[in-house]
C-alpha cells in the first residue's frame, strides 16, 4: 500500500472512531508531525510504523491491501495469466520509451523554441531531424501504453484519446520536417496544432480521472494536472507554460503506469 492512498485510509479510520491526531499520536507513541505527513501523502512510513498505526486503529493491513486489489481487479478487463504477463510487458516497454520521451524534451523544446520564436536554428538540420524522428517514436510508444491500459480498465475516452495523441503526434513531427524543406507552413500550423493537442488532452485527462475507482487519488490528481496542462496548450498563448507544465504530468503518468504494473503482478 502505497501514498497517497494509506494516508487516506489512515485519516478515515481515525475520523470514523472520533479520534484526534494528538489522541492518535498517545495511542501509538509517535509524533503529530508524523501523523500529519502521513495523512496528507508527504511521505510513505516504514511498515512498523503502519503496523503500530493500524493496530492501534483496529484494523489490518493485509486487510487494507486486500481491498485495493479487489476495487482494481473489479474494473480489469482480461484474465488469465498469460493476458495479464503481456499487458504487463507492453507497459513496461511504455515507461522505458516515457523516459526517453521525457529526456529528449530538453533537446526537443529549446530547439523548437529557437526556431518558431527566435527563428534561428539550435541544431543543424540533420540533427533536428533525428531528433524528432526519435522524439515522435518514443511518444507513440509511450502513449500505446495508455492504450493498453484503457483496454484494460474498459475506459474508452484513455483509449480514443491515446488515438487521438498518436495521429496527431505523427502529423505534426512529420509538418515540423517537411516544413524545413518547404514555406507552405506558416504559424497558423502552430495555433491549429496547439489547440488540437489540448481539446485531446483534455479528453485524455478526464479519462485518467475516471481510472480514480481502481486506481485511487494518483489517477485523479494525474488527470487534473493533464487538463491544467491542455487547458494551457488550448490558449496557445500560455502554450509555453504548458511546456514547463509538461515535466510534472509527464513523471505523474509514468508513476501511473508503474503502478498497474503493480497491480498487474499482485492480480497474477
Amino acid at each position: 500500500m502505497k501514498q497517497p492512498e494509506l494516508g487516506k485510509i489512515i485519516l478515515d479510520l481515525r475520523t470514523q472512531q472520533g479520534l484526534t491526531q494528538e489522541e492518535l499520536v498517545e495511542k501509538c507513541n509517535i509524533s503529530v508531525r508524523t501523523i500529519q505527513r502521513i495523512e496528507s501523502g508527504e511521505v510513505t512510513p516504514r511498515p512498523y510504523t503502519v503496523k503500530t498505526i493500524l493496530e492501534v486503529l483496529g484494523y489490518d493491513l493485509e486487510k487494507i491491501k486486500s481491498e485495493s486489489l479487489r476495487h482494481f481487479k473489479n474494473h480489469l478487463k482480461i484474465n488469465g495469466s498469460e493476458e495479464i504477463l503481456r499487458s504487463i510487458k507492453i507497459l513496461r516497454i511504455a515507461i522505458v520509451f516515457g523516459v526517453l520521451y521525457f529526456l529528449l524534451g530538453f533537446f526537443e523544446v529549446p530547439a523548437d523554441w529557437s526556431r518558431w520564436f527566435e527563428n534561428t536554428m539550435l541544431y543543424s538540420n540533420s540533427i533536428y531531424v533525428v531528433l524528432k524522428i526519435f522524439a515522435c517514436v518514443t511518444f507513440i510508444i509511450f502513449t500505446y501504453g495508455y492504450f493498453t491500459l484503457g483496454k484494460l480498465l474498459n475506459n474508452n475516452l484513455i483509449k480514443f484519446a491515446s488515438i487521438g495523441f498518436i495521429l496527431l503526434s505523427v502529423l505534426l513531427y512529420s509538418f515540423d520536417i517537411i516544413s524545413l524543406y518547404t514555406e507552405f507552413i506558416n504559424e497558423n500550423y502552430i495555433i491549429i496544432m496547439s489547440v488540437l493537442f489540448g481539446s485531446v488532452g483534455i479528453v485524455f485527462g478526464v479519462g485518467i480521472i475516471q481510472l480514480n475507482k481502481s486506481l485511487g487519488n494518483l489517477a485523479t490528481l494525474t488527470g487534473v494536472l493533464e487538463i491544467v496542462m491542455s487547458l494551457m496548450f488550448a490558449t496557445v498563448v500560455l502554450a509555453w507554460i504548458g511546456y514547463i507544465f509538461m515535466v510534472i504530468v509527464i513523471i505523474m503518468e509514468l508513476i501511473l503506469l508503474y503502478t498497474v504494473i503493480e497491480k498487474l503482478k499482485n492480480n497474477d
